[in-house]
């Protein structure tokens, strides 16, 4: 996150963290780097969470960091980036959350970052309630979001497929359709877990399959004598995370059905079938190390324009709202402010034909704006 935000200090960005408690750890690191945030949670009183969420709409602040208690109603158009420092609960808490990002039209950015922990805060959350029908329905949406972060597919087919959308195979955008993967074989590997399972006759979940494939002596294995089984120990030369991110990626794709939710068991289906007899092949996407400062970058690229013109029209925006009283977006939206900073209207003809730009906002804006692109490019 530190080495993504660096060069986008004059940028406005919503960070969801899960808890509270990340949430300003999260907004006191940001602090300490010196960024313009704040941060909005339930524990906030009405008054701390009015002032800094105004403080964010008004470009006061350009960074907020807050838990999903934030955003309902916010109709911010210039949110250049969402980050998820945890996976939501939820698919649909996702998209809303990650469509908060680029309501201009702009090219915007929108990251999930995850680990297996995320699982364990989102199970605890969900089972505070003691409907259990609920408990069931929410811990199968979060199998959901389980999936898409261990999908190999195209990350937007996965969400409109899941809203019952048609979708393309790839948008040639996300993160998995990038080209700074390689592509690993792990068919033969991929056998090998659908055959443990099948062996321990499809009782048992993640920890007892790597238990099982790593060849473990440990109490786990003792109790179910998993040394008798006979894929004990076919994998002893991978990693415990290697062999769960693959389950992951099985999971997701629809190799592996995971059953009772609460306590997951994994199990066999048709399609394992493909993999264990059709040889159908398991590809899984390695970034590589001298990648990944690469990936950083490629979400930041932008279209070219004067980057110092665009901040300086940035700055004039925000005096016009200060004095206005209203959001800086409602001004000009960033993507206005970039058309001008590329094009360089000089006169009020050519400012017309800026994107979001019509009689009325010529008349309010375009004198102030036009003399500052003139004063800038002589």
């Amino acid at each position: 996150m530190r080495d993504y935000l660096k060069d986008k200090k004059d940028l406005s960005g919503i960070i969801y963290a899960s808890t509270r408690k990340r949430v300003e750890t999260c907004y006191k690191y940001l602090k300490k780097l010196s960024y313009d945030v704040t941060y909005y949670h339930a524990g906030l009183s009405d008054k701390e969470k009015k002032k800094n969420q105004e403080d964010f709409i008004y470009d006061r602040k350009n960074i907020i960091v807050a838990t999903n208690a934030f955003g309902m109603g916010i109709d911010k158009s210039d949110v250049r980036y969402v980050i998820h420092m945890n996976m939501p609960k939820d698919m649909e808490s996702y998209y809303q959350e990650a469509g908060r990002a680029g309501r201009d039209g702009e090219k915007s950015d929108a990251i999930l970052l995850y680990s297996g922990q995320d699982i364990v805060v989102n199970k605890y959350l969900i089972s505070q309630t003691n409907n259990r029908q609920y408990q069931l329905i929410k811990l199968e949406k979060l199998q959901t979001i389980i999936n898409y972060v261990n999908t190999s597919k195209c990350l937007r087919s996965f969400i409109l497929e899941y809203f019952g959308q048609d979708s393309e195979e790839n948008c040639d955008n996300c993160s998995n359709c990038l080209d700074d993967y390689e592509k690993t074989d792990a068919s033969i590997d991929s056998q090998k877990v659908l055959s443990c399972i099948y062996r321990l006759d499809q009782r048992y979940g993640i920890s007892t399959i790597v238990d099982c494939l790593k060849g473990l002596n440990n109490k786990n294995s003792k109790e179910k004598k998993l040394k008798n089984i006979s894929t004990f120990g076919i994998m002893k030369d991978k990693s415990s995370k290697y062999i769960k991110d693959l389950i992951g990626v099985l999971v997701a794709d629809g190799y592996i059905k995971v059953s009772g939710l609460k306590y997951p068991i994994l199990k066999l289906n048709e399609k394992s079938k493909q993999v264990l007899f059709s040889k159908k092949k398991i590809y899984i996407r390695d970034l590589k190390e001298e990648n990944k400062k690469e990936k950083i970058d490629k979400f930041s690229e932008n279209i070219s324009y004067d980057s110092d013109l665009f901040n300086n029209l940035k700055k004039l925006r925000l005096e016009i709202s200060r004095k206005r009283n209203i959001p800086p977006f409602i001004v000009f939206s960033d993507a206005s402010l970039s058309e001008m900073a590329r094009l360089k209207p000089k006169n009020e003809k050519d400012f017309l034909k800026i994107k979001g730009v019509g009689d009325k906002k010529l008349k309010q804006y375009g004198k102030i704006f036009i003399e500052k692109i003139k004063e800038f490019d002589q």
